[in-house]
């Protein structure tokens, strides 16, 4: 069992149909009908000529639109191939990151990835997303996969300008600390069980937590400027869904030495972050065909940080000592704790 513990613990027919076939006589019986022949008694030589003529029209018809559908249709392709390779631009290609890419392959060749390419290109064309395209990917790059240890879900990037910066939660230095930061903070400050984390930083960049192995993975990677859930719903929901998959998968490899299937910790705060972990855990449990996979990572869920949620419900985020409670499960599965100072 999981050990889950809360608060306190479309192109025409002809067109279509053309640029799969080889065989230019196939194509042109395929869509133009043979011309009903006369009867020999009644067919001149004279008719034969405009007969003539006709088919000559005819196959030049057939030949110039199997052209045209074959040109559109490679153009389609091509431009298909242009917005996933724009996306994926920035995506974690060096040695160490290598490990995201081949994880995550099936994914992003698949035609849905593909859809939300074409999506967030033309949303640039005509709108000002966030983040950057260089940052998208920022939690893969700066946590590769084999260091993976905690996962903390977010919802979608900060939606007003210089804010979000490709990692859930955090904000450049030069950038105010968000509320919901500021209560993330709060409640470090207040754990007692980790008293180097005496004084609230002065900047919201937590790149630190990302290069100790903490994946700051939100449910949705872009957003357009001011419109906080504009870009929710577009596919990028089923992406974030197989990065945690990734990371269940390779602690399911019991050859993986790097991380010798130790487990992971989940901090899930609020419930569409909960909702959407437990989802993909349970899915995964349900699909692997070795047991209880699951039993070796732990959750802990409590409400959102968020000023409006941060002391409500039966599992509030302040007082949870979510973090100190983190670096224990970390301790009983053999990573090092996470230095939550930034």
């Amino acid at each position: 069992m999981l050990l889950i513990t809360t608060g306190i613990v479309a192109m025409t027919p002809n067109a279509s149909a053309l640029s799969h076939l080889s065989n230019s006589s196939k194509m042109i019986t395929s869509f133009f009908p043979k011309r009903k022949r006369e009867h020999p008694a009644i067919e001149s030589s004279s008719s034969k000529r405009p007969a003539s003529a006709c088919s000559a029209s005819t196959v030049s018809t057939a030949s110039s639109s199997s052209s045209a559908a074959s040109k559109s249709n490679s153009a389609s392709s091509s431009s298909s191939s242009a917005s996933v390779s724009a996306l994926l631009s920035h995506f974690p290609s060096s040695a160490e990151d290598v490990s995201w890419g081949t994880a995550l392959k099936k994914t992003l060749e698949s035609k849905q990835f593909e859809n939300l390419s074409k999506f967030v290109e033309k949303e640039r064309a005509n709108k000002t997303v966030y983040p950057p395209p260089e940052l998208v990917f920022s939690a893969l790059a700066k946590t590769p996969l084999h260091k993976v240890k905690v996962v903390i879900v977010g919802q979608d990037p900060y939606h007003q300008p210089s804010q979000g910066h490709g990692l859930s939660f955090s904000v450049p230095h030069s950038v105010a600390i968000p509320p919901s930061l500021r209560n993330i903070y709060n409640e470090l400050v207040q754990d007692s069980n980790l008293p180097e984390f005496n004084t609230k930083p002065t900047h919201g960049n937590l790149e630190s937590w990302a290069h100790q192995g903490v994946l700051l993975l939100n449910n949705v990677l872009t957003v357009r400027r001011g419109e906080a859930g504009s870009h929710s719903k577009k596919g990028w929901e089923e992406f974030t869904d197989a990065v945690i998959r990734a990371v269940l998968e390779r602690d399911d490899d019991s050859d993986n030495n790097s991380n010798n299937s130790k487990g992971v910790v989940f901090l899930l705060w609020g419930k569409p972050a909960s909702t959407k972990a437990t989802t993909v855990l349970s899915k995964y449990a349900a699909s692997s065909k070795k047991g209880d996979v699951n039993s070796k990572h732990a959750i802990i869920m409590t409400s959102h940080p968020s000023p409006l949620g941060a002391s409500k419900t039966s599992s509030p985020f302040l007082g949870s000592r979510c973090f100190s409670r983190c670096n224990e499960e970390l301790r009983k599965r053999g990573w090092e704790e996470v230095d939550w100072r930034v």
